[in-house]
């Protein structure tokens, strides 16, 4: 064989065993290429057009199918959404190398970068940071993880801010922090530098013949099988507003009433500043907020936040299920669809 064939050889087998990245963005990302250009990543770029239009772009389907299209007729094995501005990034990943891509949502990414960021050992005495709204497994993951763990209300865009009045308290810990609107920050790292270990996660995935998707399983068959949804009922009544919110007035009152229907083991009143543990009739007091909001958690591994607004009441729903295999997922995923849809329809019958 001789020196051309051997070289041309060389570089299939580096291609095989390196991930190939699509970043799918609203601007030029030429931080995050300064640094990618330096860890001898595959990878490729495509600007999204919503940024032309939309002055605060999220990362939905449709703002990410071109990106979609492209990665699927060129091979690419993971889409990573970034938006430098407002520090929110996305990933879609494939389930294997024969199946499309399924975008994952803010509360499984989170997860993810937990996950590797407490197995990395880089950062002792880490405090993990959410949002309420975001989902239940990064509170069970920071806990049995013995991770300091603080859930706040968050407004979106207000991560960093939020991030920084905790740091007061723990100034010489790390702090991750994530929120609902797929903003992500770690003290310890620039937006730019949590990118590229996205990037380099991939690429030691695929060296192993794993995906995302698989490291997503192991995290759920560690943790447990998390699904979290977000419903918005608008009011269109005074009759049905106010029929919602004495639903909460009453959970305030007497967190013992659904007892016979939806037996709960706490109610934590964001606006009073109070958790009351119905198990063990024990009091938990935090700083309250101006916000009306009521989260309730249920015996049965489900939890409902209700956060209403003159127009719309919005829920925000956790439910936890057990082992979950990767060719299981999609029905197991519209089951557990199922029962949060048969709960809030209980909700909005009045129980």
């Amino acid at each position: 064989m001789n020196l051309a064939s051997v070289q041309e050889l060389t570089e299939e087998l580096v291609e095989m065993d390196t991930a190939k990245i699509l970043f799918a963005s609203f601007e030029k990302i030429d931080p995050i290429t300064n640094l990618l250009d330096d860890s001898e990543l595959v990878y490729d770029q495509i600007l999204l057009d919503a940024g032309k239009e939309n002055p605060n772009p999220v990362f939905n389907f449709m703002n990410l199918k071109p990106a979609i299209e492209q990665a699927t007729d060129l091979g690419y094995n993971l889409i990573i959404g970034t938006d430098l501005t407002n520090e929110r990034v996305t990933i879609a990943v494939k389930k294997d190398e024969k199946s499309g891509f399924v975008i994952l949502n803010s509360h499984q990414l989170a997860a993810i970068l937990l996950k590797i960021w407490k197995d990395s050992g880089k950062y002792e005495d880490m405090v993990c940071l959410k949002s309420i709204h975001t989902s239940d497994l990064i509170e069970n993951m920071a806990i049995r993880s013995g991770l300091k763990f603080q859930s706040e209300i968050i407004e979106p865009g207000d991560l960093r801010t939020k991030m920084a009045e905790v740091q007061k308290v723990y100034e010489n810990s790390p702090i991750c922090a994530f929120n609902i609107d797929q903003q992500v920050c770690h003290s310890a790292l620039g937006f730019s530098k949590i990118i590229v270990e996205i990037a380099q996660k991939e690429n030691q995935l695929k060296s192993s013949g794993q995906t995302f998707f698989d490291y997503l399983m192991e995290i759920y068959n560690e943790f447990g099988f998390y699904k979290e949804k977000t419903i918005t009922v608008d009011l269109n009544t005074d009759a049905q507003r106010s029929h919602l919110l004495s639903i909460m007035d009453n959970l305030r009152k007497n967190p013992k009433s659904l007892e016979s229907t939806f037996p709960l083991n706490s109610v934590t009143d964001y606006k009073k500043g109070v958790k009351f543990n119905i198990l063990t009739d024990k009091v938990n007091s935090f700083a309250g907020s101006t916000d009306n909001i009521l989260k309730i958690e249920s015996a049965n591994n489900l939890s409902v936040t209700f956060a209403p607004s003159k127009t719309k009441m919005v829920y925000y729903i956790s439910i936890k299920g057990g082992y979950i295999s990767k060719e299981k997922y999609v029905m197991r995923n519209k089951e557990m669809d199922a029962e949060i849809l048969r709960v809030i329809q209980m909700f909005n019958r009045g129980l």
